[in-house]
């Protein structure tokens, strides 16, 4: 099933992008300390270990963290009108190629403690939000909320729906972490 693309533009786009920059902010947290791993050959940095423990919070943390952004992003596609199956392999590859990244960046921050178990369960979560995302579409909840949306709301309020939604996040700000 194709969506129609919207000449709205869709608040998915910019909800994505700031929850990517709350997944790095998160991920690369405290930005100080960068250091080449001692000992380690330039083509080792893409290896990433297994841990060597496992912290029930951080397993649950790593696959609900990338939900969001996988969902995000396939929603966004969904809403420029890719194929669901397009949207939602854009939302997988893009979350966990972020991922990725960073695991690997992490590397290169001694607080850090990057692992292939974190890769795997992030991953693990944008596939998820992604699915869910083509699940919606599928299943007709995304015209419904596309119908809701045009009622009640004027046209071309992609942005200001994004803030209103982001409103919270800036309340935790200038609170330190």
């Amino acid at each position: 099933m194709r969506a129609q693309p919207s000449g709205d533009r869709s608040s998915a786009v910019p909800l994505a992008w700031a929850w990517a920059g709350l997944i790095v902010y998160a991920s690369l947290f405290p930005f100080e300390g960068w250091r080449w791993p001692p000992g380690m050959p330039v083509w080792q940095l893409p290896h990433l270990p297994w841990p060597r423990y496992f912290i029930p919070f951080d397993i649950t943390g790593n696959l609900l963290a990338y939900a969001p952004l996988g969902g995000l992003v396939a929603l966004a596609q969904l809403r420029h009108g890719r194929p669901a199956w397009a949207a939602v392999a854009t939302g997988v590859l893009l979350g966990a190629g972020l991922s990725y990244a960073l695991e690997i960046t992490q590397q290169l921050l001694p607080p850090r403690v990057p692992s292939l178990l974190d890769w795997v369960l992030n991953a693990a979560g944008a596939t998820l939000g992604a699915l869910l995302a083509g699940l919606a579409h599928v299943l007709g909840l995304l015209r419904r909320w596309q119908a809701a949306r045009e009622r009640w709301l004027e046209r071309g309020n992609a942005g200001a729906l994004a803030l209103l939604v982001l409103w919270p996040v800036a309340l935790l700000f200038p609170t330190p972490v």
